[in-house]
């Protein structure tokens, strides 16, 4: 598993997982206008526009990078890529606010399947969702929250978080489901957990 992070905005620009065959493949759609870390509401500046200050990180397991936003309050991201392959985002700000990152997440279109937690114990088609659906944390927050299958290839995707909320919408870009967990401020963590499936 590989992944590519732009500066600007700590977005993520590719995340190439291997499918069935293990042959890898990118999932994400770069180059987002709206793509990378959003402090909401916005403090006078739009952050996922802006050239953020980075460190690679490297520890016995893992490897990373910590992202440090420019101005105050300043938004610390710190991604983490493990062996086992999922891919944790940290975030942390000193302001009640929460931080979203958009990330598209690309499929083959009409063959991935949808699964939340709280909506249904069966999984369905992503065409199948309204234009946007919103699912909001109780008490507890959101926990594995989602779980895309892509049933062709073999590949599956599971974001687990202690999330404020999850947005999923369809996009224009054919085949993509436009995904914005927001994480509540001071901090929050969210994992992608990608696998294969035979």
């Amino acid at each position: 598993m590989t992944v590519k992070i732009s500066t600007r905005g700590g977005a993520l620009l590719s995340v190439h997982v291997p499918d069935a065959h293990g042959v890898l493949t990118n999932v994400l759609h770069g180059g987002l206008a709206n793509g990378g870390i959003h402090l909401l509401p916005a403090p006078g500046r739009a952050l996922h526009r802006l050239a953020w200050h980075a460190v690679p990180l490297v520890e016995d397991a893992s490897v990373g990078v910590r992202l440090v936003s420019p101005g105050a309050p300043a938004v610390v991201a710190i991604y983490r890529l493990d062996d086992a392959n999922a891919l944790t985002l940290h975030c942390e700000v000193a302001l009640q606010a929460p931080a979203t990152l958009c990330l598209p997440i690309c499929f083959n279109p009409g063959e991935h399947r949808l699964r939340v937690s709280g909506d249904g114990e069966h999984p369905r088609s992503v065409s199948e969702l309204p234009a946007t659906a919103r699912y909001l944390a109780g008490e507890d927050g959101l926990r594995a929250v989602l779980l895309l299958a892509d049933g062709l290839a073999g590949r599956q995707l599971e974001l687990a978080g202690d999330l404020a909320s999850l947005r999923a919408s369809t996009s224009e870009i054919p085949g993509c489901l436009l995904l914005e967990p927001a994480l509540a401020a001071p901090g929050g963590e969210v994992a992608f957990r990608f696998s294969a499936q035979a």
